[in-house]
């Protein structure tokens, strides 16, 4: 796919959203790789830092649209940059609760700014009115579909 060879009409859709993300997540890991975060570390750090309490990794699966294990692996590695630690769950000995370190939400509270600055710069070429509509239009899709992923 190439803007002078479009994709077939019964997969537009398909390839514009690929495109979008493509865009989205290019741009945003140059962004975050100043503080040497990824977009999935940078999304844990945002729902840790919006959690009322420490989540566990089913939490952060559900979340963030994942299976458990591929979030287990990356808060591993959080755990090890010292972003992140694993408490114990006061109600089941058998689960940890993550929880932002004092480093973690320093990262977050940085990275927050940056990331506005990306979506800002991005969807700038797009009208408030335009901004707007893709927005409503992306939450009806996402609320009508996301029963699949259960």
């Amino acid at each position: 796919m190439t803007p002078d060879n479009p994709p077939p009409a019964d997969r537009e859709e398909w390839a514009s959203l690929y495109a979008a993300f493509a865009i989205l997540r290019k741009e945003s890991e140059r962004a975050l790789s100043v503080w040497q975060v990824t977009v999935s570390q940078a999304t844990v750090l945002g729902l840790l830092a919006e959690a009322a309490q420490p989540l566990s990794v089913g939490a952060l699966a559900e979340l963030m649209l994942l299976e458990s294990p591929s979030v287990t692996s990356l808060v591993d590695r959080m755990c090890e940059s010292g972003l992140v630690e694993r408490l114990k769950d006061p109600h089941d000995r058998r689960k940890a609760l993550i929880k932002l370190t004092n480093k973690g939400r320093k990262v977050h509270d940085d990275v927050r700014a940056s990331a506005a600055a990306v979506s800002d710069e991005l969807f700038g070429v797009l009208s408030d009115k335009k901004r707007e509509a893709l927005k409503l239009l992306l939450q009806e899709f996402t609320r009508r579909n996301i029963r699949r992923l259960r």
